[in-house]
């Protein structure tokens, strides 16, 4: 969302202020976009417990 808004002409101050971000994250996160384009909005899991299901291939 904080990329849209940027596109739309906001300032990585504002948006950073609005989602209680520091506006060097946001502006961490353009550059990022920049560099990966969509893959870099793919979700990653940043830690902490395992997941409760796990994909499991299919046997046949």
């Amino acid at each position: 969302m904080a990329l849209y808004e940027i596109s739309e002409g906001k300032s990585a101050t504002r948006v950073g202020k609005q989602t209680r971000r520091n506006p060097q994250t946001v502006m961490s996160w353009v550059h990022r976009y920049n560099r990966e384009g969509l893959e870099a909005l793919k979700y990653q899991r940043s830690g902490g417990r395992t997941p409760f299901f796990r994909k499991q291939s299919k046997k046949l």
